[in-house]
């Protein structure tokens, strides 16, 4: 059985100092909140989990591999953003503390073998922690930093292609299509940037600042801001299609089903959305803040909410009816991910920092730490 860690109080701890050190944003006050991002690639489940990368069987938790595999000798850093995927890479970033009184954090970018968790190179040029995960396309890795850059890495040997710099941190992972990285920045733009060399194609001030990742369809841009407000874009010309104005902060990205478009503010209001025209299906309070976006299960009848005290909310895409909540010990701040007819919740500051749901009725299929593991932390 792999090694646990027996210091979670030192976990914590170091995870209170990192959100610290990434408070604040244009315009407002607010606290970076992507933790233990998780991604389901086949039979294996990847996540970034504290102290390490961890890739388990996604039906039952079993690991298979840990990056790195003794992190009582080899300290390689909080690991919290989405791992990215592909058959030759996983591609992760971590922020890996000062050694001395006078030193600084460095802020890595790993590519590991898929297979065997083998690093095959390492980026360290970003001067910021990395919040969110990064996007993979035409052999180049595109990935925001707080330093208020983006990086773009040939995927091959980890070597800079280009930096793009904003006026401030950016929070948001990219979307990449047709050659163009769409990406927000804290400086309350969004920017579409040629993936060939960074060139801008467009740039759109909100005037609210973007955190989280925009959505690509159907030639449309989708996003929330900072100042309420949820927009369509042209993607091609960055013009405003349509907008509405919700109840708080829109932090979390959307998901699209069947043209109907699904996202919450902060308050925790669920919108449903034509996502040709922005006209109001239904909304829903949830009575408890969200800052991730949902999840839709692939036969179109639930999204999923995760709530910022822990719990996972069944919404009816019909009418918007809560059919199920699933309450755990922390808090939910990364999306909800659904494969068949599991959904996974990613947890910070509790018990459990994964759990299997199944979708139908929020039964709990497994738990990460299992536990037995508990006792021994």
């Amino acid at each position: 059985m792999r090694r646990v860690l027996k210091r979670r109080s030192w976990v914590l701890f170091a995870l209170l100092v990192l959100a610290l050190a990434l408070s604040g944003c244009a315009g407002a006050s607010a606290r970076a909140t992507s933790w233990t991002g998780v991604t389901i690639d086949g039979d294996r489940l990847y996540a970034a989990d504290l102290l390490q990368v961890q890739v388990l069987r996604a039906d039952d938790a079993d690991p298979i591999w840990a990056f790195p595999t003794d992190t009582r000798n080899d300290n390689r850093g909080l690991f919290y953003a989405t791992p990215v995927v592909t058959d030759q890479y996983v591609v992760v970033s971590s922020q890996v503390p000062a050694t001395g009184f006078f030193s600084q954090p460095s802020n890595v970018v790993w590519a590991l073998d898929p297979e065997t968790g083998r690093e095959l190179w390492s980026f360290r040029g970003a001067g910021g922690a990395y919040v969110e995960g990064g996007a993979l396309s035409d052999g180049v890795f595109v990935v925001g930093n707080s330093d208020g850059s983006v990086y773009a890495l040939d995927v091959e040997n980890g070597s800079l292609k280009w930096k793009f710099e904003t006026g401030h941190r950016v929070w948001s992972s990219p979307v990449i299509s047709s050659g163009a990285v769409y990406i927000g920045s804290m400086d309350r733009h969004m920017y579409a940037l040629n993936l060939a060399d960074g060139r801008v194609i467009w740039d759109f001030d909100a005037g609210g600042a973007f955190a989280g990742r925009p959505t690509l369809w159907n030639g449309k841009l989708y996003v929330g801001a900072f100042n309420d407000r949820f927009y369509a874009l042209d993607a091609e010309t960055g013009d405003v299609i349509w907008f509405i104005t919700g109840e708080n902060w829109f932090w979390g990205g959307a998901a699209i089903h069947n043209e109907t478009l699904y996202t919450a503010d902060v308050s925790g209001t669920v919108y449903a959305l034509d996502a040709r025209t922005g006209d109001e299906i239904w909304r829903q309070s949830l009575g408890e803040q969200v800052r991730a976006a949902p999840a839709v299960s692939e036969d179109g009848r639930l999204v999923f909410v995760g709530g910022q005290k822990g719990s996972l909310y069944a919404l009816d895409t019909d009418d918007g009816f809560v059919l199920w909540v699933s309450e755990a010990e922390g808090q939910v701040l990364s999306a909800p991910v659904v494969s068949g007819s599991v959904v996974y919740e990613t947890i910070i500051l509790g018990k459990h920092r994964i759990r299997a749901l199944h979708v139908e009725n929020g039964r709990e299929i497994w738990v990460y730490p299992p536990q037995e593991e508990q006792a021994s932390e």
